[in-house]
């Protein structure tokens, strides 16, 4: 009887729980529509302008979209002739903003809420090597300017084929010719304010040609997986964005590489979370206290919408509502270090668990390729999240690694 695999270290991600993510990326609401990204991100008067991941109007919720908006900014606050300009945040967004602003003269002030740098990437040192528990692909590859950068620095980055998953335990049937073409179509002839589930619910209640369970199990992966959102608030025409699938790639080592790249020489303050920015018709007051002649808000929109940031005078209305129609699902992570491998292998190195009940979904990387050791990198979203991330990071980890042992051995 061959030994039951031997979990070596774990990581886990608590995305949901950090008051300074809360939540994974970002999201089209029911009542919103992409125009929301755009209004997020146009200037705040000539002193204010945010960025970010958010508001990007078809790279949303990756990082070189984070940076691409990062860089936007910072070309806005030096084109006003503003000198002094403080970046409240040391994400993609922030870091790209406050690159460009040094490049072109300005004096860039970056304040980041945590005591590290890299915002929604998260770099951890498990078991003699660094994985990611953010961000961890370079989506979108071929342009990418972040896989520009990480080409010139010589990284090594892996293929990853989200469309071709090994599907383990249940759910193993495959997809049906003609339902992502079909699902696609319902979303984009749904009323303006219809959510995933109102198309969902329709279809199931007459699914042929396809069955409720094949349906069922599609959204499941590709708008659960890929969201963390209730269906009941995402938006149904614009819920389902572009971005995974194309060329995606991770990097051994981890984003840190690219992060510390990034902040090289920047005058970077960690543990300064900004609380208020006072607009004036001279400047900007930050926390009441440091002046500077414009702001780049860069911090994740679950953040703002929070109230995080007091903003006197208010944010114009544009942008309130854009906050309000916009928002964030929860994607979980996992890393597991095993003492041998146990999984069948797959060309795509990428495997697919559901659980028991309906949006219960895992998928997972092999990232054995880092340095050789077993390795798995799983991601959790749904409502498994609400039992499995309780405790301690210990508990989640083993409960995880339960679930993909069972999957592996039923093949």
């Amino acid at each position: 009887m061959p030994k039951p695999p031997r979990l070596l270290a774990s990581a886990v991600s608590r995305w949901g729980d950090d008051p300074w993510a809360r939540g994974s990326w970002s999201l089209i609401g029911r009542h919103g529509t992409p125009a929301d990204r755009i209004a997020l991100g146009a200037p705040a008067g000539d002193r204010l302008r945010i960025a970010g991941e958010a508001t990007h109007p078809t790279r949303a919720g990756m990082t070189h979209g984070a940076y691409e908006q990062g860089v936007g900014a910072a070309v806005w606050a030096a084109g006003l002739g503003h000198r002094r300009v403080l970046v409240a945040g040391a994400g993609m967004a922030g870091l790209a903003a406050a690159r460009e602003l040094a490049a072109r003269g300005v004096r860039a002030q970056v304040w980041e809420a945590r005591d590290r740098i890299g915002g929604r990437t998260a770099g951890i040192d498990l078991d003699g090597f660094t994985f990611d528990l953010g961000a961890n692909w370079l989506q979108q590859y071929d342009d990418n300017v972040l896989a520009r950068i990480a080409e010139e620095l010589g990284l090594t980055v892996v293929d990853t084929d989200f469309t071709d998953p090994l599907v383990l335990g249940s759910g193993r049937d495959g997809v049906p010719d003609g339902l992502e073409r079909a699902l696609r179509t319902r979303l984009a002839q749904a009323p303006p304010q219809a959510s995933v589930a109102d198309v969902l619910a329709a279809w199931l209640a007459d699914p042929a040609p396809f069955t409720a369970g094949a349906i069922r199990r599609f959204v499941d992966a590709e708008i659960v997986m890929d969201s963390g959102a209730p269906l009941t608030w995402l938006s149904a025409r614009h819920g389902f964005e572009p971005g995974v699938g194309e060329g995606d790639r991770w990097i051994v080592g981890g984003y840190r590489l690219l992060v510390e790249h990034l902040a090289a020489g920047l005058q970077v303050r960690r543990a300064r979370p900004v609380r208020s920015v006072r607009v004036d018709a001279d400047g900007v007051t930050v926390n009441d206290a440091a002046r500077f002649d414009a702001v780049i808000v860069t911090v994740p929109l679950p953040v703002l919408a929070a109230g995080g940031i007091a903003f006197e005078p208010a944010l114009p209305a544009a942008h309130r509502a854009a906050l309000g129609r916009l928002g964030a699902g929860r994607v979980e992570k996992v890393v597991l270090r095993f003492d041998a491998r146990f999984w069948p292998e797959h060309p795509a190195g990428y495997y697919r668990v559901h659980g028991p009940a309906p949006t219960d979904v895992s998928e997972w990387l092999d990232a054995t390729a880092a340095d050789g050791v077993p390795t798995l990198v799983g991601l959790f979203a749904g409502a498994w999240l609400d039992g499995l991330w309780t405790g301690s990071d210990a508990e989640v980890a083993r409960r995880a690694a339960a679930i993909f042992t069972e999957a592996a051995a039923a093949g």
